[in-house]
């Protein structure tokens, strides 16, 4: 049985990971949450078994999104399922933010099908 935790920030991670670039769900982030949101979604990835390195520096908070986004991105990592609550904590997205690739792969799929 796959188990569900709270955190409003995997939970966009997990699902816009499929739909936007990489860079740009990182720079989405980090503008968007707060550090302590950052950090307690490190600190729960951790949970699931493998160390995520504690960063220093000026861009701490840059490099900790970028390390979580990489985390979810493992797929030889076993993740529970995450969902949100509080909506107002998801970061808006808007078209320039689509990887249009994706877009174009999912129409055709679609297509396909009709």
């Amino acid at each position: 049985m796959t188990s569900c935790v709270r955190s409003e920030l995997l939970c966009f991670v997990t699902d816009k990971s499929v739909l936007l670039p990489r860079d740009d769900l990182v720079k989405i982030c980090t503008d968007f949450c707060k550090g302590d949101e950052i950090y307690a979604a490190r600190k729960l990835l951790e949970n699931t078994g493998r160390r995520i390195p504690r960063r220093q520096g000026a861009n701490r908070r840059g490099a900790t999104v970028e390390d979580v986004v990489k985390a979810i991105l493992d797929p030889e990592r076993s993740l529970p399922v995450f969902y949100a609550i509080d909506w107002s904590r998801l970061p808006p997205t808007d078209v320039t933010h689509c990887d249009v690739s994706a877009i174009l792969t999912e129409l055709q799929s679609l297509r396909r099908e009709v």
